[in-house]
Order: structure tokens, then C-alpha cells, then sequence
């Protein structure tokens, strides 16, 4: 960008309110930034996750039976 098209710009801004110029810098940010594509957890469930009962057929009822059984 030339030095004088770049004050032209700057003089333009200058003349926005100020909720203009945060919606300005709201689409700027937008278009530089691309999204973060991860790759998708087949299961979010939280056992599962650190293995502890992963192919297992185990209950939260079978748990309890087993720890409150006496």
C-alpha cells in the first residue's frame, strides 16, 4: 500500500464513530484469522477418554453395587 493511499484510509477511519470502527476492526480480524479445523473425538465420553472402562459393559449402578455393597 502507497504511503499516500494508506493516509487516505487513515483520515477515513478517522472520521467513524467509535462502534464503527470497532465493527471495522470486528471484520478485519474475521478475515485474517481462519478457523481452526480439529479433528473430531469419535466419543466425548469421559471414561472413554483415559481407557479405563473402554469395551467393557460396566454400569455406574454396577460401580456403586460394588463400592456401597457391605
Amino acid at each position: 500500500m502507497s504511503e499516500l493511499a494508506f493516509k487516505q484510509l487513515s483520515s477515513q477511519i478517522d472520521m467513524l464513530s467509535y462502534a464503527e470502527r470497532i465493527m471495522l476492526l470486528d471484520k478485519i480480524v474475521k478475515t485474517l484469522h481462519a478457523p481452526v479445523k480439529s479433528p473430531k473425538k469419535e466419543s466425548s465420553d469421559f471414561d472413554a477418554a483415559f481407557g479405563l472402562w473402554k469395551d467393557r459393559e460396566i454400569s455406574i449402578e454396577d460401580i456403586r453395587a460394588k463400592a456401597w455393597g457391605r
